[in-house]
């Protein structure tokens, strides 16, 4: 009976007394090799792993390219962006000299006199600074047009001794009555 409850217990994977240092059961057996073919399968996974990875180094000199990249691509925004502020300020710069310092077309034609003739009240800006550009008195009719919107020119009908070496403001102040010491009226 003895004999048969070991063999018993053989076949139902348990170990008698008797047989502990022997030979192992058939299911400590079957877990034994799962688990070394667990550990092997692990272990050839990390190499695995390892091998294809790149060293420190060149995952380090990877991060610091990149790194560099952004930088580079940073302080080309930067002055992109600074270059586009200065141009902006130049123009604007260039724009208000033109407005706000008056030169006259010509200085040194003193002597020459244009006439020019207003005979309607309501005539537009545009149209006084066509004929002044056509009688040669001013070059740019569009800075002309600005300068009588910032002096609000009232234009009086007449005709006008003009000359190019009279400032644009004056050229307004004449054309609006405001000023008749060079440029004559007559009616």
């Amino acid at each position: 009976m003895a004999t048969e409850r070991n063999t018993d217990r053989r076949s139902t994977g348990m170990r008698s007394r008797n047989n502990i240092n022997r030979e192992p059961a058939n299911n400590s057996g079957t877990i034994r090799s799962n688990l070394e073919r667990y550990r092997s399968d692990s272990v050839s996974a990390v190499k695995a792993r390892q091998s294809s990875r790149r060293p420190e180094s060149q995952v380090r000199r990877a991060n610091q390219k990149a790194q560099k990249k952004q930088r580079t691509k940073k302080l080309i925004i930067r002055l992109a962006v600074t270059l586009f502020v200065i141009l902006i300020c130049v123009a604007c710069f260039l724009f208000t000299y033109r407005v706000f310092y008056d030169t006259p077309l010509d200085e040194e034609a003193v002597d020459v006199k244009v006439e020019f003739t207003i005979t309607d009240p309501e005539v537009s800006d545009e149209e006084i600074a066509e004929q002044l550009v056509e009688v040669g008195v001013i070059k740019d009719a569009r800075l002309y047009k600005l300068r009588t919107y910032i002096y609000d020119a009232n234009y009086i009908p007449g005709t006008y001794k003009l000359s190019p070496s009279y400032s644009t403001e004056k050229i307004i102040n004449i054309l609006s009555g405001y000023d008749y010491s060079d440029g004559t009226m007559e009616e």
